[in-house]
């Protein structure tokens, strides 16, 4: 295990935590460790490590810009994804945001079957397409599914964790 290793496991615990204990990833830890995975991976890749670094960081902004615009994420959730991508790149980013899509799946299942609302949510999941033709509808329905929230960072640090131990 190296250094870039030890960083990425120290921001994902710290993360990991802090979105337990307040629902919240906090910026002093998400900017330094974002800078310090471009270090790491320039002073262990150069350019390339560089350039791979940025692709990763980017990947991971994009993967989860469009559901943080829908309402069903924190802006944390995404900015860990993104530090993430740029630890371990593209390739590492991608695999970690489906293990945590995985995982965020079966956490929401869990939930929702104890709240006695996983019937329900699965009942709009499917009417979801008409549901677009009906805008007031959807919108309920989102609001409904965002009293539902969970800490969705410890999904994705799961996620990572799981990528980081396969790698």
């Amino acid at each position: 295990m190296g250094v870039n290793e030890i960083a990425l496991g120290f921001t994902l615990g710290i993360a990991a935590f802090t979105d337990w204990r307040d629902r919240k990833i906090y910026n002093k830890l998400l900017v330094p460790a974002f800078f310090i995975a471009l270090m790491l991976n320039t002073i262990y890749g150069g350019r390339l490590g560089l350039t791979s670094s940025l692709l990763g960081a980017l990947i991971g902004f994009l993967l989860l810009l469009l559901p943080y615009l829908m309402g069903g994420m924190g802006a944390g959730d995404v900015k860990l994804l993104t530090v993430i991508g740029a630890f371990g790149g593209s390739q590492f980013v991608i695999t970690s945001f489906l293990y945590g899509a995985i995982i965020g799946g079966i956490i929401s299942g869990i939930l929702l079957a104890h709240r006695k609302a996983l019937i329900d949510t699965i009942k709009h999941f499917l009417l979801f397409l008409p549901l677009l033709k009906k805008p007031h509808n959807f919108s309920e329905s989102m609001n409904n599914a965002r009293q539902e929230k969970f800490p969705y960072g410890i999904a994705i640090v799961l996620g990572a964790l799981i990528s980081l131990a396969l790698s």
